[in-house]
């Protein structure tokens, strides 16, 4: 009698087992993919991680086995290092998607490297973002081609050949700043003033007066969007009548609201969307019916690097080496049509040139 009461305690306890097995299994497999996300949601530069957000999470809500884990980098590098140590550690995720700006993308490249995640920016344009390791990527082109871009379109296309140059003192900035007054002084222009300002400076009427004494016919203010808003602003104060161009930072609907009527005129360089695109066009529909709004550049670019790592997760699964080589290897759709990466996780693109006008970026053909 003890013997089959002791059978029987045994084969309860087996299913007890087996059902929590079973139980753990499908709770697991109800569990979503993560991949990470390092942005700013908050502070006076979380409009950049709307952006971001935007995109990321219209491309991921196609599919239900995977999900995003967001941390608020707040547009700064110790905070982005946190950010991305944590992802890393606690969170586990193989891929990781972002930062913003080019100094705290270099500050995290490092770490992604070191422990051969995934590191896929949609907006960090340095130069120096090239050469930073084999699992970093971008489908944004590099400073110094936008630097290029800028000098040959206010000499070749503004006629001018006289400039100022006033760029944010930051990786970001100083990248730009450096590429565009090579290039414009090879192209036979003339630095007429060069100064540079802050991320918080509000207060810019000093250099803008001493730029309108230089005689320069231009101004040139790579920058993100909150200080060349002001400038825009102290310049119409001032009476600066010269045509005034920003880099890509500065190419965002928030400066616009935040510059008002001094935004018009306003040149900037930023990346190319091809809208007769079929693959634009759904994104556009898509995007319009989720935000009731049209998307920006970069809206759009932060959904197609979103697309570019779905597609390799849904083929290789969540193993970063094996989505590395399926992002060396493969030809992705995208904004400008087919898109492949070199040998650095670097795109074969250019940038374009965009005016406000009427309230709107319409870019310059």
């Amino acid at each position: 009698m003890k013997k089959i009461s002791m059978y029987l305690f045994c084969i309860i306890c087996f299913l007890l087992i087996l059902s929590m097995n079973s139980c753990t299994n499908g709770k697991r497999s109800n569990e979503k993919i993560l991949v990470g996300v390092v942005a700013p949601l908050s502070g006076p530069n979380a409009h950049y991680g709307e952006i971001l957000k935007n995109g990321f999470d219209l491309a991921f809500s196609k599919d239900s086995l995977y999900g995003l884990k967001y941390e608020d980098s707040k547009f700064e590098s110790n905070s982005s290092i946190s950010a991305i140590n944590k992802l890393i550690s606690v969170d586990k995720v193989k891929i990781v998607l972002g930062e913003v700006s080019s100094d705290n993308t270099l500050a995290i490249a490092p770490i992604a490297e070191k422990n051969k995640v995934i590191l896929f920016s949609t907006i960090a344009s340095t130069d120096k973002l090239q050469y930073a390791g084999e699992y970093i990527f971008r489908n944004i082109p590099r400073n110094k081609i936008q630097g290029i871009t800028a000098a040959e379109f206010i000499i070749n296309k503004l006629n001018i050949k006289s400039v100022a140059v006033f760029g944010q003192n930051s990786e970001y900035g100083v990248n730009i700043t450096s590429s565009f007054k090579e290039h414009f002084v090879n192209l036979g222009g003339e630095i007429k003033f060069e100064g540079s300002f802050l991320e918080g400076n509000k207060d810019f009427r000093t250099q803008l007066i001493k730029i309108k004494e230089s005689g320069a016919r231009a101004l040139f203010i790579p920058g993100n969007e909150n200080e060349p808003a002001i400038i825009l602003k102290q310049a119409k104060e001032l009476n600066l009548n010269i045509p005034i161009m920003g880099g890509d930072g500065s190419s965002t609907d928030n400066l616009i609201k935040m510059a008002g009527n001094s935004s018009e005129g306003f040149y900037c360089t930023n990346v190319l969307v091809d809208k007769s695109l079929d693959f634009y066009v759904k994104y556009r529909d898509e995007f319009f019916k989720k935000y009731n709004k049209e998307p920006g550049a970069y809206d759009a670019y932060a959904y197609e690097g979103a697309m570019i790592i779905l597609e390799a997760l849904k083929n290789v699964g969540n193993d970063a080496d094996k989505v590395k080589e399926y992002l060396y290897t493969h030809t992705f759709k995208s904004m400008t049509g087919d898109l492949k990466f070199d040998k650095d996780g670097e795109v074969n693109r250019l940038w374009g040139v965009y005016q406000i006008l009427n309230g709107k970026f319409v870019e310059v053909k």
